[in-house]
């Protein structure tokens, strides 16, 4: 009798045992899907797109198979727009400060090429989600969101361990001559003094167009509430090359308020500089070399509404590129 019992247990614990092994194997080869969009400290998926002549730009976002095994079968992974985690983003990151708030892009701006469905053939375990977007007249003076999601479906299992399953895309345009600008050599002067001018280290200078950039007057705080009033929007002329290879033409001064209430102006001449070089150590990194020089007025009128100061800046501003040869896709080969 005692044999028999001993002989229970056993064939009991190897059923659970068995049991619990099936479960770990499913758990295993289970395949998930999700994209590849790391959330940085901003809390958000930075992308740069280049912007076109036409206004026109595109970005691949990679979905992913995860799983121990190579993905068997094709995957029709449904993908829409997350219309709910951006606002939750927002309340918990900028509280009250809707100024700052990230935007979620209006339709307008993007388009899916694909019907909003990745197809994943068997085989495959990563497949890019074509993005086409249409940039004219996007207004970088706000930061925008795109947020996507992979939609639940019976075929296949979202893997929404730490929200894999969705993207917020925080889309940073650029072209030739936008980027971080060294701005320590911008002189701001109150008036016509030439006593004691104000600097800052660096301005970030933001995309209108394919030729044009803005960056905010002076020494303007890039987070002020009424920031927008002071933008200063420069288009580049056509240039001209000398034997070194060195480009050099007119710059065109503007106010991006269309109302110009801070009396932005150019005087005198306008001019930029471009070269290329190679690296002194890296064989395979272009240095892609651009300055501006500066003369214009501004005018602060939000400070004190009652007392505006008219200001006067005057000097260059200079943003040295980084570009790696050997890598093809342009976004990825800026050192950002």
């Amino acid at each position: 009798m005692k044999k028999v019992y001993i002989l229970g247990i056993m064939l009991c614990a190897c059923t659970l045992f068995n049991s619990c092994n099936d479960e770990w194997k499913e758990e295993l080869y289970r395949e998930m899907i999700s994209f590849k969009a790391p959330i940085g400290s901003n809390g958000v998926h930075d992308i740069y797109v280049r912007y076109q002549p036409d206004g026109s730009g595109a970005f691949q976002l990679p979905v992913i198979v995860s799983g121990s095994q190579d993905n068997g079968r094709d995957i029709n992974v449904k993908i829409s727009v997350d219309n709910d985690t951006l606002d939750h983003l927002n309340q918990e990151k900028y509280l009250d400060r809707r100024d700052l708030w990230y935007k979620q892009l209006p339709e307008r701006f993007y388009s899916f090429p694909t019907e909003n469905v990745c197809h994943i053939p068997a085989g495959k375990n990563v497949q890019t989600y074509d993005i086409n977007f249409h940039l004219e007249g996007l207004d970088l003076n706000e930061k925008w969101v795109l947020p996507l999601m992979i939609d639940e479906d019976p075929s296949y299992a979202q893997n929404v361990r730490k929200g894999y399953y969705k993207a917020l895309l925080n889309i940073h345009l650029f072209n030739d001559y936008s980027g971080t600008y060294s701005s320590s050599g911008m002189n701001v002067y109150l008036g016509e003094s030439n006593n004691d001018p104000a600097t800052t280290s660096t301005r970030t200078v933001r995309v209108v167009d394919d030729k044009s950039v803005f960056f905010y007057a002076g020494t303007w705080w890039e987070e002020d509430e009424h920031r927008d009033k002071y933008k200063v929007v420069v288009e580049f002329g056509e240039g001209t090359k000398d034997e070194d290879g060195v480009v050099t033409g007119p710059l065109t001064v503007r106010a991006g308020d269309a109302a110009n209430e801070a009396q932005i102006s150019s005087f005198g001449n306008c001019t930029y500089r471009r070269s290329v070089e190679a690296h002194p150590t890296k064989p395979y990194i272009e240095l892609h070399t651009t300055v501006m020089y500066l003369n214009y007025y501004y005018t602060d009128v939000t400070s004190d509404q009652f007392n505006p100061l008219a200001y006067r800046v005057v000097g260059s501003m200079t943003m040295q590129r980084s570009i790696n040869t050997l890598i093809p896709d342009e976004d990825q080969a800026i050192e950002w």
